[in-house]
């Protein structure tokens, strides 16, 4: 149990340390990643940019730090958002049942029968380039999972002999949804928030990628995934360094998603 404490506090450090990366974007990176200069266009690793320069000469490391702010920004307001909103619908779902559920559970059933980058494409690519579609796009698809999950732990709370005593004793419904209810459903949702946010972020990459995500010249690893396959063959690295920032990114949420579920469960 100790071990398991440890690594999910050691995780916790990571990610308060990228975070921080994040919001000290501005002073951290060494030049303005969106500043172009052909003369510099594609240099290797030197003293005046550490990782080196993209076709138009813009800074790999500035552009890598600036990505972790949009990527992970991105990440979380669709989590908190999808979270929040599945959460209500999936307790109302469970604990009222009738017409609530009748209303909502074809709904999430019908959006989790469709793979969900391939729906979040379909809708990004209607509304258009742009982050603040792709966000919407993405928390179209992204609700459901919640609402399946709060459903399903607030059915098997429906009938214990706890909440039974509330109703029995006059308790109202909205004291018993947010006294009782909730406080007992919200760890493993929060568990699955940790593991979402690391789905999320390889969705706004791919989506990036794809060209229905960010729009240029915003840095964004995805998209500079997308844009150095051209050079591909004689500058790899372009590829390389924002792929190993995604992979460590979202690795460190699957992680803690999972270090805290093993925490959760030996408590």
């Amino acid at each position: 149990m100790k071990k398991n404490r440890c690594f999910f506090y050691g995780l916790l450090i990571l990610l308060f340390l990228l975070t921080l990366v994040a919001l000290l974007a501005p002073v951290l990176a060494p030049h303005d990643p969106y500043a172009t200069s052909l003369a510099d266009a594609l240099l290797g690793p030197c003293e005046s940019y550490p990782l080196g320069t993209d076709q138009l000469g813009r800074c790999l490391l500035s552009r890598i730090v600036y990505g972790a702010r949009l990527s992970l920004f991105s990440a979380v307001t669709v989590t908190v958002i999808v979270f929040f909103f599945g959460t209500v619908v999936g307790v109302c779902c469970g604990y009222f049942g009738g017409w609530v559920d009748a209303l909502f559970h074809p709904l999430i059933t019908m959006v989790q029968s469709f793979p969900r980058l391939i729906l979040a494409m379909a809708i990004a690519g209607l509304l258009g380039i742009g982050i603040g579609n792709m966000i919407f796009a993405l928390c179209l698809v992204g609700w459901v999972e919640y609402a399946r999950l709060a459903r399903s732990f607030t059915q098997s709370l429906r009938q214990q002999t706890f909440l039974q005593a509330a109703r029995l004793c006059g308790e109202s419904h909205g004291r018993i949804l947010f006294c009782r209810i909730v406080p007992n459903i919200l760890p493993p949702l929060l568990v699955q928030a940790s593991l979402g946010i690391a789905g999320v972020i390889l969705e706004i990459a791919a989506l990036s990628y794809l060209g229905f995500g960010v729009e240029e010249p915003l840095a964004e690893w995805g998209a500079m995934i997308s844009q150095g396959r051209g050079e591909m063959q004689t500058h790899v690295m372009l590829i390389v360094y924002p792929s190993i920032a995604l992979f460590l990114t979202a690795a460190l949420f699957q992680l803690l998603g999972e270090a805290g579920r093993d925490v959760i469960e030996e408590s």
